[in-house]
């Protein structure tokens, strides 16, 4: 009887560790079925408009400018503008005493007439010389010096009054009424022409083919949060050495004087356009000092694809290697990514607008911004 209780024990004890061991196979089992699944966020590939937009700096300066200079010397009776005051080419702007300019003129004008008088006196009368030749020469050059002198002392007249060389607005006065002018040349005033201003970038070599005369720019100016259009104006034919750049001259209309000389401008010129382009976010790339990749989604797999690039522009890229527009790209998570490696999409998949382009217009870009930022 003790027998027979030993040998059950044993037999259920044998039974038991039969059933546990085959549990645990069925465990281990279990888990190695399981795959990881490594957690992205994709979006699909858009067809869009995007453009090479090439983005700098300048400064607003004058397009015509002219420092006014005295041309006589003497006291200043009077100005007539102040800073500010906008003027017309020609108007008169001060005026410098001219008292002995007049009796300078006055003088060689009774010097002309007496001169004149002398020559016409010693003329031939009816066929009679009544000098000779050479003094009678004398005097005709007398006459034709004394009408120098008088051309001199009248324009003596006419410059003691300051006027505008050119149309715009005193930007500077040098100068107050009762100064001395002791010397020529000395600068009284300044005047900007602000109908038209002009700002100098510098452009890369490369881009020499991709800028022509009167292509259209975009200067915004944070001083007062405005962006007005500008045309390319002139262009250098020369590259410099050192810095492999060309001159490109940008034009700007200020016919309503919103803008100043020496504002700051962020320039945006349109060098190229690619229509229906291939795009996705830039940060969906994965880039090495050997090649530019990113990672699809196909039957919840990761496959790396080694890609070309074009443009960038606001954050996105242009994909000129053909991808399949129905296959998800990885924009999150694409760093602990290996080929074939098993993928869990999360979030919302990102599905670009299909009619937002990329372009330098303030709206599309705010709106590309926006829609960036609720994905994220």
């Amino acid at each position: 009887m003790h027998l027979n209780s030993l040998a059950t024990s044993l037999l259920l004890s044998l039974f038991l560790v039969t059933v546990l061991s085959a549990c645990n196979e069925e465990k281990v089992a279990d888990k190695e079925k399981k795959v990881y699944q490594v957690p992205v966020e994709t979006t699909l590939v858009d067809n869009r408009t995007i453009t090479n937009t090439y983005r700098t700096t300048a400064v607003l300066e004058a397009k015509a400018e002219s420092k006014v200079t005295n041309k006589v010397t003497g006291m200043i009776n009077t100005i007539l503008v102040e800073e500010g005051m906008s003027v017309t080419k020609g108007q008169t702007l001060a005026e410098i005493d001219s008292e002995n300019y007049l009796l300078e003129l006055e003088r060689t004008t009774i010097d002309v007439d007496s001169a004149v008088a002398e020559f016409n006196r010693s003329r031939p009368i009816d066929g009679e010389q009544l000098i000779s030749v050479k003094d009678l020469e004398k005097l005709e050059f007398l006459v034709k010096t004394r009408k120098n002198q008088q051309k001199v002392a009248a324009i003596q007249v006419r410059d003691s009054k300051v006027r505008a060389p050119i149309s715009g607005v005193i930007a500077s006065r040098m100068v107050k009424e009762g100064n001395m002018t002791a010397n020529v040349g000395g600068e009284m005033f300044t005047i900007v022409a602000l109908d038209t201003l002009q700002g100098v970038v510098y452009l890369p070599e490369s881009e020499m083919n991709n800028v022509h005369v009167g292509q259209q720019a975009y200067l915004n100016f944070p001083a007062n949060a405005k962006e007005l259009p500008a045309t390319v104006d002139l262009i250098s034919p020369i590259i410099d050495t050192e810095s492999g750049t060309f001159k490109v001259t940008l034009k700007v209309n200020n016919d309503n004087h919103v803008l100043n000389p020496g504002m700051f401008a962020k320039v945006s010129l349109t060098l190229d356009v690619h229509d229906n382009a291939q795009i996705v976010p830039q940060k969906a790339l994965l880039v090495t000092d050997t090649e530019t990749s990113l990672f699809v989604i196909q039957d919840n797999k990761a496959k790396k694809v080694t890609v070309v690039t074009g443009f960038e522009q606001d954050g996105f890229v242009e994909i000129l290697t053909p991808l399949n527009a129905l296959e998800p790209v990885v924009i999150v998570g694409q760093q602990g990514l290996k080929i074939d490696s098993a993928v869990k999409i999360i979030g919302k998949e990102e599905t670009p607008k299909k009619n937002v382009e990329l372009t330098t217009d303030n709206n599309a870009v705010k709106e590309n911004a926006d829609n960036q930022a609720t994905q994220d």
